[in-house]
């Protein structure tokens, strides 16, 4: 109190009355000032009172139209105690409707006065506490809501990157995310000695470059004045400009940039393996293709083989039965020799069928590989 003294005006026509209400408040850390009607008290307002002891009954400006007129400039937080020689209900109720805080009889001890002034202070002090404690929430709440949009704008950036098939992408979606940060940045990224450079609003330059090259240096999160710059595999960051009047700020974005810039790491890393398995992939589809090829080859080749070899027969057939005229063979040579011919033909056209069910078979698999080509 003794670095801001309570500031009490005692407001009353009657002399002695301000006399006696003054010389009981004596010997506090009270700032007391002594005014002789409404008027005076209301143009002495700019030494900001916390309190006023105000009679209601005076010629003039009365208490109750001296309270109304503070209330109406705006002076609400400010404490009036109305002190009054009625204290019937009318009189309380008329104190209540103008304005006031609370009601002390006149002429009342020195004891009572001193424990109303005590309730003021401590009612000032308990305001000033809430609306500290109500500062501090609403900051709260509005650092919360801040984190929350900005948390937002993490789980967008890392839900988007799995769209993300090569660095380019995932560096221009990163740029785009620290845009909505409203932060300036320079970034690099590498995979498998291959290096692309981005920036806020254009082209990385040779000495942008070279910074990045300096900043790898630096350890996993470096922060020098309004530059901050992160190292995680596969990427640096460098954020400049940032507000450090703000270290509450500086620190939440600290936090978004470090997730992200791990983040865009593992997505590195994942790309990779999903470019190797999808090489893999072709790969094998490469071997199956010229499998199926073969294969199709192979049954086009058996399917003219069979053909010709069905021609032999048949000609070898003829040729034999011509040859039968000039052998000058028995009957029964010659039913003997058909009957080798013969079971010649049914061995053969056996190993036929099977080379046909074979062929089927192939025909099948191959017309099954053909449509998953196409489907690739």
């Amino acid at each position: 109190m003794s670095d801001n003294p309570f500031r009490i005006f005692v407001v009353d026509d009657d002399n002695l009355q301000r006399m006696i209400v003054t010389d009981h408040l004596q010997g506090h850390d009270y700032r007391i000032h002594e005014f002789g009607g409404g008027a005076e008290c209301l143009a002495a307002m700019d030494l900001q009172p916390n309190l006023i002891l105000l009679d209601i009954e005076m010629p003039g400006q009365s208490g109750l139209e001296t309270c109304r007129a503070l209330r109406a400039e705006g002076y609400d937080e400010v404490q009036v105690v109305f002190v009054s020689a009625h204290d019937d209900l009318e009189t309380l109720m008329a104190a209540f409707e103008a304005g006031g805080n609370d009601f002390i009889p006149k002429n009342a001890a020195k004891d009572v006065l001193l424990r109303k002034v005590e309730i003021a202070i401590e009612a000032e002090e308990q305001k000033h506490q809430l609306q500290q404690q109500l500062s501090y929430a609403q900051k709260t709440a509005f650092t919360a809501m801040s984190s929350l949009g900005e948390t937002g704008l993490v789980l967008q950036f890392l839900r988007s990157s799995f769209q993300c098939l090569n660095l380019r992408a995932l560096g221009d979606l990163l740029i785009e995310t620290m845009d909505q940060f409203g932060l300036h940045v320079l970034v690099k990224l590498s995979d498998a000695g291959e290096e692309h450079f981005f920036r806020s609003d254009t082209t990385c330059t040779e000495l942008e470059k070279s910074i990045l090259g300096y900043a790898a240096k630096l350890g996993r999160i470096s922060q020098t004045g309004d530059r901050l710059a992160m190292n995680y595999p596969n990427i640096t960051l460098l954020a400049t400009g940032l507000d450090t009047e703000d270290p509450e700020l500086i620190g939440r974005l600290r936090d978004h940039l470090a997730t992200i810039a791990e983040g865009v790491g593992v997505r590195i890393d994942a790309m990779a393996r999903e470019q190797e398995r999808l090489r893999q992939a072709n790969a094998r589809m490469a071997g199956i293709k010229e499998l199926v090829d073969l294969i199709a080859e192979i049954e086009t080749h058996q399917a003219s083989n069979h053909s010709q070899l069905e021609k032999l027969i048949e000609l070898h057939r003829l040729q034999m039965e011509e040859a039968f005229v000039f052998l000058a063979l028995t009957d029964s040579q010659e039913l003997q020799l058909h009957g080798i011919v013969d079971e010649l033909v049914t061995q053969v056209e056996a190993l036929f069928v099977k080379d046909n069910l074979l062929a089927l078979r192939l025909s099948g698999i191959v017309d099954k590989q053909q449509q998953l080509l196409k489907s690739e």
